[in-house]
């Protein structure tokens, strides 16, 4: 039986970088914009420009999303019946008000729920990683750092994983 050589493309496109900071920084970024206005709306009503700067601020420039990020986000949270625009004059200039109506602050609230979740994992990730590193610091693998490993396995697992489907 003979084989023949692989003919699938490469890809051009060039792999992130995983193990850069600012790889993970902008991904954490991306990821947490959105979490982020419903935050600062849950607040109070905010014109577009002034959630940019709110997000900003409370999150001490850790995500700083650029207005040309949040206008569309704002757009797409109204349009699914998230917020509510309403238009003020303020100094002569129409602005739009952005405000979360009751589904937008219970999508809020699942939101906060699922990133504390995914706290808690990262949580039982970094402790895995520390009993990593101090099992291979130390050379062996003592029965007790096994079990505690797997502890932090096992919990890891349970918040990281999908919640069951229902097979119909």
């Amino acid at each position: 039986m003979s084989t023949t050589p692989s003919t699938a493309k490469t890809s051009t496109r060039q792999a992130p970088d995983y193990g850069s900071a600012a790889y993970w920084h902008g991904t954490i970024k991306m990821s947490l914009s959105k979490f982020f206005v419903l935050s600062v709306l849950h607040r109070h009503p905010m014109h577009g420009y002034e959630v940019v700067q709110a997000v900003e601020k409370s999150t001490g420039g850790c995500c700083s999303p650029s207005e040309g990020t949040v206008y569309p986000m704002l757009n797409e949270f109204e349009a699914g019946g998230y917020l509510n625009c309403d238009t003020e004059t303020v100094q002569g200039r129409a602005r739009k008000v952005y405000s979360l109506t009751q589904k937008g602050r219970d999508a809020f609230q699942v939101a906060v729920d699922a990133w504390q979740e995914a706290t808690a994992c990262i949580m039982a990730s970094q402790s895995m990683a520390a009993d990593a590193n101090s099992q291979a610091s130390a050379g062996s693998r003592s029965s007790a750092g096994s079990q505690s490993s797997a502890g932090s396995q096992s919990s890891a697992k349970a918040c990281c994983s999908p919640e069951p489907t229902d097979a119909r």
